[in-house]
């Protein structure tokens, strides 16, 4: 939804961060490879590439807080992606933001907004139904 408000760089860096996001809980279901998938096309970005970046080193390519907010709303999404915000998902996204210097309050809310907006897809998706 954001991630046309990321240059380039930061592009690559969320695809790298997206792909330790659906690793967190150990299982990567169908349904997050599949969104993981998405978002890359959808940047254009075909494969995440060097994998062996840290978390600090990632976060850093967010300069502003634009970019830092779009990535950590749609990180945060990926991981409710397969319904469940997993302790090790939420955990990743929390370093991402300190690492980004966005304060825990703010995660909150981005939470937050993640959560109603999740909601509201489900019920369009209900409303789709035949």
């Amino acid at each position: 939804m954001f991630l046309n408000l990321l240059d380039r760089d930061e592009k690559h860096a969320f695809a790298l961060l997206a792909e330790k996001m659906i690793q967190q809980d150990g299982i990567v279901v169908g349904r997050e490879a599949a969104a993981v998938a998405a978002l890359r096309a959808e940047m254009g970005v075909a494969q995440a590439d060097r994998a062996d970046r840290s978390v600090k080193e990632l976060a850093a390519t967010f300069s502003s807080r634009r970019s830092k907010i779009a990535a950590l709303l749609e990180l945060i999404g990926l991981g409710y992606s397969d319904t469940s915000f997993s302790v090790g998902e939420r955990s990743l996204a929390a370093q991402v933001a300190r690492e980004m210097d966005v304060a825990d309050d703010e995660v909150e809310k981005l939470e937050a907004w993640v959560q109603r907006h999740v909601a509201l897809i489900r019920e369009a998706l209900v409303m789709m139904r035949e």
